[in-house]
């Protein structure tokens, strides 16, 4: 199996399918040709599906059933990947040789002098390549996987789902949408969803870290977004306005890089809040001071409902506001003891800090038509491709001038992408079970390998594992629908299927390093020579109906 995953992972590389290009439909369809070429799904040509996403890019998921034969059950795990990458821009100089896994060793060697690099293009082991370890070598794996189990069925207890899916490295649409038909497959078939087994890259976490990372849960994403509106002034008049612009930049201050809000759960902890975006919304150069900025942050969740942050956030967002007035009263008061015949006069401003849902409802009292202004906002935003983010703010911006605001606010609202959060709980009879049996069969492949393992409880590199399984409470998807604007157009996460559902989320990474980067590299000898032995393992040991 070594000699075929490794042939078609540079296969698949090969197929240029950079998230929003032609080549994501086109390697869609080559896996498609690769399935109905096998002898078990010329027999079951129904067992391949490809599900039509209906997009702008003409994106399609790809499924393929085996049904095991050793005896009869309705248990089924699902085998998934992603099929797009993000770009090669930084590959600078030798964006031609990014797919071609033979030719660009030579040629990222000619470029650095990194010694971790220069030694894994020495070693032999490492595969390089746009897509090599995020995670065209998972698809090809599972695929190889699943091609065998067609092969020898009789060895198969349950049923084995493939499934590729484009679009995870941004908006995630593609897993979205294949609930459908794994919902279908579950009423059709009478399909028991054991768990989900992804093969999203994992990498070490350090200089020699020889140490193999499972993870029974994916970590969660929210993009919380401020909106601040100031009072302008002009710029011989400072002392008159309120800036927008140092209001971010108190949000940020606060924000970013704040141990105090990296999330912590089962002794596991997330990356802390990154700032993605900061801007004021000047259109052009004048000398009047910005009326509004916007800034969003990227916020990993492990444990925290959304309503729980929301909180945080109007905590934080009190704060900067409270502390610009602060900081521009005791700067006028400076500026005031300049000038002999100046009076000072404490600056005094009435400010707020506003949800999204707090303001839609204050437009909606202010004014009619609310909702039709959003429908009309969004589907315009929507049919010129608008950046989603900016077609939030652009919503909220509407809205307040609707709800006739005319103080410095701050709106805290949410916008996509969103990824919710989930793991095996230990108070959940059924999902600890399963979580002991994972670790019972990992400890003896380890063993039998001389290895060393570890089975964590959160994925934290994002992956498509977020959309199988969700553990917030009704309270937290209120919270995240009443402040999302336009949820159920903009980005309009399948919640209820998702908890309809809810299959656990396993990571069985391939072993890499460097994603997103042009040096990304796949570590072979354990990928192809190792890894699929453990999946098997699991697959075999959690059907059987003895477990």
């Amino acid at each position: 199996m070594y000699r075929e995953i490794l042939s078609l992972t540079k296969e698949l590389v090969a197929i240029h399918s950079v998230n929003g290009t032609p080549g994501e439909r086109a390697i869609v369809n080559h896996i498609e040709k690769r399935l109905r070429e096998i002898p078990y799904f010329i027999k079951h040509p129904d067992y391949v599906i490809l599900q039509e996403m209906g997009d702008s890019e003409n994106r399609a998921n790809v499924f393929a059933v085996i049904k095991g034969e050793k005896r009869a059950s309705d248990k089924t795990i699902i085998l998934h990947g992603h099929i797009d990458t993000v770009g090669v821009e930084d590959y600078a100089g030798i964006e031609k040789y990014a797919f071609d896994c033979d030719a660009l060793p030579e040629k990222i060697r000619a470029l650095t002098d990194d010694p971790d690099v220069i030694s894994d293009i020495d070693s032999g082991e490492w595969l390089f390549g746009r897509g090599a370890g995020d995670m065209k070598a998972g698809v090809a794996l599972i695929f190889c996987i699943a091609k065998y189990y067609s092969e020898h069925p009789d060895r198969l207890e349950g049923n084995i789902i493939f499934m590729a899916n484009p679009v995870e490295e941004n908006q995630h649409t593609g897993i979205m949408s294949s609930l459908e038909v794994l919902k279908a497959l579950k009423l059709r078939e009478g399909f028991d969803y054991v768990m989900a087994i992804n093969t999203d890259m994992s990498t070490p976490l350090y200089q020699g870290d020889q140490t193999k990372y499972f993870h029974a849960g994916s970590v969660g994403k929210l993009l919380p977004c401020f909106y601040i509106m100031g009072k302008a002034t002009h710029v011989s008049q400072h002392f008159n306005g309120f800036s927008a612009s140092l209001t971010a930049a108190e949000i940020v201050r606060r924000l970013d890089g704040n141990t105090d809000y990296v999330e912590a759960f089962y002794g596991e902890h997330a990356q802390p809040p990154t700032v993605l975006k900061m801007k004021d919304l000047k259109p052009a150069y004048n000398v009047q001071t910005a009326t509004a900025a916007f800034v969003y942050f990227n916020y990993f969740l492990l444990g925290s409902s959304i309503d729980e942050l929301m909180d945080k956030f109007k905590a934080v967002s009190r704060e900067a506001l409270d502390a610009v007035l602060s900081h521009t009263d005791a700067h006028f008061k400076s500026y005031a003891a300049m000038f002999d015949d100046e009076k000072y006069t404490e600056i005094k401003l009435q400010t707020q800090v506003l949800t999204y849902g707090e303001l839609y409802e204050a437009a909606k009292k202010k004014s009619g038509g609310v909702d039709a202004l959003i429908a009309s906002i969004t589907k315009k935003g929507l049919e010129e491709n608008t950046d989603r983010r900016e077609l939030c703010r652009m919503i909220v911006e509407a809205l307040c001038v609707s709800a006739e605001i005319n103080i410095p606010t701050v709106v805290i609202f949410i916008s996509p992408p969103y990824c919710p959060r989930n793991t095996m709980k230990t108070d959940v009879p059924g999902e600890q079970a399963l979580w002991d049996k994972v670790q019972g069969i990992l400890n003896k492949k380890f063993k039998e390998n001389n290895g060393t393992y570890k089975l964590l409880h959160f994925f934290t590199g994002l992956s498509d594992s977020s959309y199988i399984k969700m553990d917030d409470d009704a309270k937290s998807v209120r919270c995240l629908v009443e402040n999302f604007p336009d949820f159920k157009t903009i980005y309009n996460v399948p919640v209820d299927l998702i908890q309809e559902l809810n299959i656990p989320a396993f990571d069985f990474g391939v072993l890499g390093k460097d994603a997103h980067k042009w040096t990304e590299r796949l570590h072979m000898p354990y990928s192809f020579g190792v890894l699929p032995g453990i999946i098997m393992d699991v697959a075999e040991n959690l059907l059987s109906e003895t477990q």
